[in-house]
């Protein structure tokens, strides 16, 4: 009877420590899957990082990309103004006339373009009297107004003017003529313009005051330009 119960007790604490060892086997399992996991959790961590670093990086590259082509669209929008206001008038693609503006003492000149393209001027044409007897009858050349030239663009069939001005002589002694020699703006051709039956009738030059002034080109009269 005594060694039945000593078997016994030994069965019991044999299981005891079986239990025992599988408990231990079982925390050292946790564990090892709780390090594989925060292992592989960092490793993602990492990852993102990396790729969120690709990201900024592709962004700063979209943004260059985009400030370049903002250059270009400059350039383009510079090339369409130039574009826009055409190449500069001429005397071979101007009709010049002339008539009186109806103001005293003030001759209007027309200066259409019969070109094929639009053309553009600024600043004031050169003017200089001119006698009957043609060019070896010159008088005096107009002096500029003080007035602020602006660019005319004219598109073909379409006309700008100009203003001239003079001082009539009171004297008697004075000299007539009856055209003009007109140069559109900055151009050394220019073109004989008859007055059609006005005449301007001035005094040698003898001082200070200009006895003919001319205005700008872009006076605007009725419907055009």
């Amino acid at each position: 009877m005594r060694v039945k119960k000593m078997s016994v007790l030994a069965v019991v604490v044999a299981a005891a420590g079986l239990s025992l060892t599988a408990c231990n086997s079982s925390d050292g399992s946790s564990a090892s899957a709780n390090t594989s996991a925060s292992a592989s959790a960092s490793s993602s961590t990492t990852a993102g990082t990396s790729t969120g670093g690709q990201g900024s990086t592709s962004g700063s590259s979209s943004g260059s990309t985009g400030s370049t082509g903002s250059k270009k669209g400059s350039g383009s929008t510079a090339q369409a103004q130039s574009s826009a206001s055409g190449s500069r008038c001429k005397a071979d693609h101007l009709t010049l006339s002339a008539t009186a503006s109806g103001t005293k003492d003030e001759i209007v000149v027309n200066m259409k373009n019969t070109g094929s393209s639009k053309c553009s001027m600024h600043g004031f044409p050169g003017v200089q009297l001119v006698g009957p007897d043609g060019l070896g009858d010159n008088g005096p050349d107009a002096a500029r107004a003080d007035a602020t030239a602006s660019t005319v663009t004219v598109g073909p069939g379409e006309e700008t003017r100009f203003l001239l001005h003079y001082s009539p002589d009171t004297s008697g002694s004075g000299k007539t003529y009856t055209r003009l020699l007109v140069t559109p703006p900055n151009e050394t051709v220019g073109e004989i313009v008859n007055l059609n039956g006005v005449t301007i009738t001035v005094a040698a030059a003898s001082g200070t005051v200009p006895d003919v002034v001319v205005d700008p080109v872009g006076y605007h009269v009725g419907s055009g330009k």
